[in-house]
């Protein structure tokens, strides 16, 4: 893809992170929920840092920081369309957000993700994430910066 790059989060590019989360739900069999996609109304409202990729001005992947809690932040909607998967543009995206998180103070960042996500899995313990706990079939991981 031509002229990928990483671009902060700015308001106009609301509805192209919406359809991307809801587009990514649907690949993996998610539906809609409103209170746990509530979020996606006003992103820069929840979240204290979005970043993403985007193609001109397509929006092809995201990741984004909550309010850190007792120097602790959680990384939250970590997508990329199908065609940048298996590119590095994953990695990319998520040393940017550790980056951010060790510039912020915060002193580890926690996640989930599913069962369902092989290749998301992969990503985090390669970059040195660690499982915590399982319910279900969400697996929460959390990574001491």
């Amino acid at each position: 893809m031509n002229s990928v790059r990483l671009s902060p989060y700015e308001p106009r590019d609301q509805q192209g992170f919406a359809d991307l989360v809801m587009d990514v739900h649907s690949e993996f069999g998610f539906a809609y929920d409103p209170d746990l996609d509530a979020d996606l109304d006003d992103p820069g409202a929840h979240y204290r840092f979005i970043l993403l990729v985007k193609t001109q001005d397509t929006v092809v992947g995201s990741a984004a920081l909550t309010e850190p809690r007792d120097k602790i932040t959680t990384l939250k909607r970590m997508y990329l369309r199908p065609a940048l998967r298996g590119q590095g543009w994953g990695l990319h995206l998520l040393e940017a957000m550790i980056e951010r998180a060790t510039a912020e103070g915060c002193q580890g960042i926690k996640l989930d993700t599913t069962d369902r996500q092989d290749a998301a899995r992969r990503l985090y313990e390669r970059a040195g994430f660690q499982q915590h706990h399982r319910i279900d079939g969400t697996i929460y991981y959390f990574k001491n910066l």
